[in-house]
């Protein structure tokens, strides 16, 4: 019944965030300033829910909700409305939920197709390296969703500046705003990714004997981290700025897709207990 309670929370959660998506792109396309505070409360309310459907999960398995792919979207949607909102908030500007809750709520949907059942934990993943190596996998891939979205809006004010064609450039941030936020978060972002990667090794030495063993997560994970170190790289010493450095944070966050599911669902690996 308490699994059962979880899975029907966040499936409200997820209806709340579609309906916050409605709003917030209503904001954005009708210019009008209600539907961005009606997005807003309701994205609150509908990670209120979420947190709901989260402490439920914890309790039925009796563990954070890390272990398979479903519990790691749970939190990985959680921790992506809350990144967001924090951008909201230090932004001041609404229209920028327009690109955030329409993806949240895919996330969400795809979690739900995911299988729910709690699954018992492998000796393995008994470590207390469990926790501080999700949860910085979570907050990495959450800012390069928010990286993401930036470099779209990027592409987007720097399309209708070239055709002189406003779109809706008065409401989105302007082309500097939007290329140094993307920065921002994608250093952040990296900074998560890297402890992830170093916590994640440390633990495979406690748990398999081995630092590093070219598992398929493993390499991808280092992949991702060696494009998002590129990007960091060339915007530092060669100064990229503008549609180069967004189409590369677009690229990062493809990299982090298949991450997190090309690898858990098409290669087998250390890390297939996740599926």
């Amino acid at each position: 019944m308490t699994i059962k309670l979880g899975v029907t929370l966040f499936q409200i959660a997820f209806v709340i965030y579609l309906a916050a998506a409605v709003c917030y792109i209503g904001h954005l396309t009708a210019r009008r300033s209600t539907p961005g505070k009606a997005g807003r409360l309701l994205l609150v309310a509908g990670l209120l829910v979420h947190t709901a459907s989260l402490v439920v999960r914890t309790i039925a398995a009796g563990r954070p909700p890390f272990l398979n792919v479903y519990e790691f979207m749970l939190s990985f949607t959680w921790v992506l409305v809350l990144l967001y909102l924090a951008l909201e908030f230090a932004m001041k500007n609404r229209a920028l939920g327009a690109f955030n809750t329409p993806l949240t709520a895919i996330f969400a949907l795809a979690a739900l197709c995911m299988p729910s059942a709690v699954s018992p934990t492998m000796p393995a993943l008994m470590s207390g390296w469990r926790v501080p190596h999700i949860s910085t996998a979570l907050l990495a891939y959450a800012a390069f969703g928010i990286a993401f979205e930036l470099a779209i809006i990027y592409l987007i004010q720097d399309s209708a500046q070239r055709k002189k064609k406003s779109f809706w450039s008065d409401r989105l941030p302007d082309l500097k705003t939007a290329d140094h936020a993307t920065y921002r978060t994608i250093a952040f972002g990296f900074m998560m990714q890297t402890l992830a990667v170093t916590t994640g090794a440390v633990w495979a030495e406690r748990a398999w004997g081995s630092y590093w063993s070219w598992d398929p997560k493993e390499t991808w994970a280092l992949i991702t981290w060696l494009i998002y170190a590129a990007y960091l790289h060339m915007r530092t010493t060669q100064r990229w700025r503008g549609r180069k450095s967004a189409v590369m944070a677009i690229i990062g966050f493809a990299a982090t897709l298949f991450t997190l599911f090309g690898v858990s669902f098409l290669m087998r690996g250390l890390h297939s207990y996740i599926q």
